[in-house]
């Protein structure tokens, strides 16, 4: 019975043993994975806190991108030919909306671009008088007529700034831009003339404030000056430049 009854123990004992041993590996391998799955979730968020950080910081950004709509509102000054009288222009309202790239180089040298659809409408009324020796009979004393233009401009630009606090940035953007006409200037009065393309200088404003880093909400305004290239120069126009001011509101990216 003694016997029996040392063996029955033995048998427990050895049973046991086996059982804290699978216990045990299985346990090592559950605290293993869990080890290796805590070391990845900590390299992952010190890569978005050091992204972050750069990104406050104005340090090392590579790239961000600007999505923007706003209004905008356009004026012509048009400089007569001699003894043709005076044009007459009012400002009117259009639309904007694009995107514009950041690019920072080494942390010192920093530039935009991107590409912007912009409504540039102005109206025009004609001189009182018909000019001397202008015979076309299409012409017409103070016609006013309402000019719609819609550019694709492509900005060049030098920009200065960065944040000020952890959550609220503010930001410069200037230099040339290069305009194309996309629709054909059917609606301005006979013998003023306008081309195809416009040649000017801008300037930007734009403050952005973090909500969820990578995305920013951004708003600002801009100036653009129009016709360096003289957008008119005909028998009853000198020239032609333009002005445009516009609001915008918008998400930034960053990347």
């Amino acid at each position: 019975m003694k016997q029996f009854l040392l063996i029955l123990i033995s048998i427990s004992l050895i049973t046991f043993n086996f059982a804290k041993a699978d216990g045990g590996d299985d346990g090592n391998q559950k605290s293993e994975m869990k080890s290796k799955s805590s070391v990845e979730k900590f390299l992952k968020d010190y890569k978005l806190a050091k992204k972050e950080f750069n990104y406050k910081t104005n340090k090392l950004i590579d790239f961000y991108v600007d999505f923007q709509v706003g209004v905008a509102g356009t004026n012509a000054n048009i400089t007569s030919a001699a003894n043709t009288g005076k044009y007459q222009t009012t400002s009117k309202l259009g639309f904007t909306t694009g995107a514009l790239f950041y690019l920072n180089l080494f942390d010192m040298v920093s530039f935009s671009s991107g590409l912007s659809f912009n409504g540039k409408s102005f109206g025009v009324t004609t001189p009182s008088i018909i000019p001397p020796g202008f015979a076309d009979s299409s012409y017409i004393k103070n016609n006013t007529s309402y000019f719609t233009s819609n550019y694709l401009e492509v900005p060049l630009n030098f920009n200065i700034g960065g944040m000020l606090t952890e959550k609220f940035g503010l930001w410069f953007n200037g230099g040339p831009y290069l305009g194309i006409l996309l629709n054909s200037p059917n609606n301005l009065p006979t013998g003023m003339g306008y081309k195809n393309f416009d040649l000017g200088l801008n300037g930007t404003l734009t403050a952005n404030y973090v909500f969820a880093y990578p995305l920013s909400l951004i708003l600002g305004t801009s100036f653009k000056y129009g016709g360096l290239n003289n957008l008119g120069s005909t028998a009853l126009v000198d020239k032609i430049t333009t002005t445009n001011y516009s609001f915008f509101s918008g998400l930034r990216l960053s990347f």
